[in-house]
């Protein structure tokens, strides 16, 4: 198995983030309480995904990916993640209206 890069993990993650964010936002029509949940679950759950990869990536040998990919990122997951749910009520109003 071909051993995972720095940048596949972090590329990867953000697409899994996207991909899944546009398809349940496509497929459901929701209020702005909902969607705020079940974005906030999606981004939560991810991030913890990616903790316990990092952990259990602890004290690997240097020919082995450690954790800091998965580190950063569950950090661009919360902070994109949650500051795009922040644009999204400030500048464009509630994601009920977006429908």
């Amino acid at each position: 198995m071909k051993k995972p890069t720095f940048n596949s993990i972090i590329r990867n993650n953000l697409l899994i983030l996207l991909t899944t964010a546009i398809v349940l936002g496509l497929a459901t029509k929701v209020n702005a309480d909902s969607a705020l949940f079940m974005f906030g679950f999606i981004y939560l759950g991810q991030a913890l995904v990616n903790l316990v990869l990092a952990l259990t990536h602890i004290g690997q040998g240097p020919d082995k990916v450690g954790p800091a990919p998965y580190l950063l990122s569950m950090l661009l997951v919360l902070i994109i993640g949650f500051g795009a749910c922040s644009g999204i009520f400030i500048f464009g109003g509630s994601l009920g209206n977006m429908h």
